[in-house]
């Protein structure tokens, strides 16, 4: 699996989580996890080789079926006939729904050009953050760092998407909080001011570019 489809695969991993969450036995929520995991036709064990045609579309659809259905246990490839449900009630249908249309509007009039500093495009051409994780990495360092604001938000880096012509991530909410998983580069406790750790800074000051000498 390429990094762009696992990123599409993170994104579906909230909805996972809420749903197991609602059991509270850990024996039933490893089997709906697995279920769920099943259901979507991905080997976690075989991740590599999972198909990349797979959109997160057909990822999210897949999804969604299972949350409102039952999933026989053997298609987790358990030999038992266990049948795992994940129905949920219509309330809780429909905060996901409503949490599922989130929409991540650009902050607008920003300047990217500051007067004596360096530009946010020449910053990305001199940084050259070639995958999700660096290029929101490198967004939050900007203006943390260089526009020195005193709060980053969501939107500001879809601003910074729009300015460097970046496609957005499907959840840039969730993609922000998968790299501070993932690499601890980023705060995201606050998602109204997040900031970069000093991992995150030592980061975009010695090791990127990657292929810097």
């Amino acid at each position: 699996m390429g990094e762009q489809e696992f990123d599409k695969l993170l994104d579906a991993m909230p909805r996972i989580a809420e749903s197991i969450n609602a059991f509270t036995s850990k024996e039933v929520q490893k089997k709906a996890f697995d279920a769920l995991v099943g259901a979507l036709n991905i080997s976690l064990a075989s991740a590599a080789e999972a198909d990349p045609a797979a959109t997160v579309e057909q990822i999210d659809e897949t999804l969604q079926e299972s949350i409102n259905g039952e999933i026989p246990w053997d298609s987790a490839q358990n030999s038992t006939n266990e049948t795992v449900s994940l129905e949920v009630n219509p309330q809780e249908k429909k905060r996901r729904k409503t949490k599922q249309k989130r929409d991540w509007t650009a902050v607008k009039d920003i300047g990217f050009r500051p007067q004596g500093k360096i530009s946010f495009r020449d910053f990305i051409e001199e940084k050259q953050p070639s995958t999700m994780d660096l290029k929101g990495l490198a967004a939050v360092y900007y203006f943390e760092q260089i526009l020195e604001l005193e709060e980053v938000g969501v939107g500001h880096v879809m601003a910074a998407y729009k300015e460097a012509n970046w496609r957005n991530p499907s959840n840039p909410e969730n993609s922000l909080q998968a790299t501070s998983s993932r690499h601890h580069w980023l705060d995201t406790s606050n998602m109204k001011a997040i900031k970069t750790t000093q991992r995150g800074r030592d980061w975009v000051e010695h090791d990127m570019p990657a292929n810097k000498g």
